[in-house]
């Protein structure tokens, strides 16, 4: 709030600044007529709640899943807030802000929040994904890990000739030491 000023009275700041030049001149503040005029800047700000933040507020509704998938699938993360007003959300994988790619990676806002999509996924993929909302009033985040891993083992039928080939495994190690497993056939 800005406060008018006495008639005459000067800001101590600059008082002092008018009489040293007055002081350096050889004058006297009684011999010399100074005018000085200044605009006051307030030094402390008030932070004061209107009916607009009465209403302002920022919910994390879901935390995010973990996902493990394989190589090659797609994964969808959710980043499931609301808030008003509404939230700006930033996706990051591993701290970075995730890159979009076309028809690879992309998020995009839902009715719930933000997506994130990654396509035909490798395994630098994987890491810690986490989404960031923010209302200018608050800010809220959950993080998810995406495991992406070589994929399922490919199945064979029974008396197939891989299952004739795994069903005998031989390991060997320096120093010498056998380690065999056979599996059991199951019919």
């Amino acid at each position: 709030m800005h406060r008018p000023r006495r008639r005459g009275a000067r800001p101590p700041l600059l008082a002092l600044l008018a009489a040293l030049l007055l002081a350096a001149r050889g004058a006297t503040a009684q011999e010399t007529e100074l005018s000085v005029t200044a605009e006051l800047v307030p030094t402390s700000s008030w932070n004061i709640s209107s009916e607009l933040d009465k209403d302002s507020y920022l919910t994390l509704d879901e935390p995010m899943n973990n996902i493990t998938t394989s190589l090659g699938q797609t994964a969808e993360l959710h980043c499931k807030v609301s808030g008003n007003p509404p939230p700006t959300i930033r996706w990051f994988k591993n701290d970075a802000p995730v890159v979009q790619e076309p028809r690879r990676i992309s998020f995009r806002a839902t009715n719930y929040g933000s997506r994130l999509r990654i396509r035909n996924l490798d395994t630098t993929d994987t890491g810690y994904f986490q989404c960031v909302a923010t209302n200018g009033k608050k800010v809220v985040s959950t993080t998810g890990v995406l495991f992406v891993k070589f994929g399922p083992p490919p199945t064979a039928s029974p008396g197939s000739s891989f299952m004739s080939l795994l069903s005998h495994v031989q390991f060997f190690a320096t120093p010498r030491t056998l380690v065999a497993y056979q599996a059991s056939q199951s019919t």
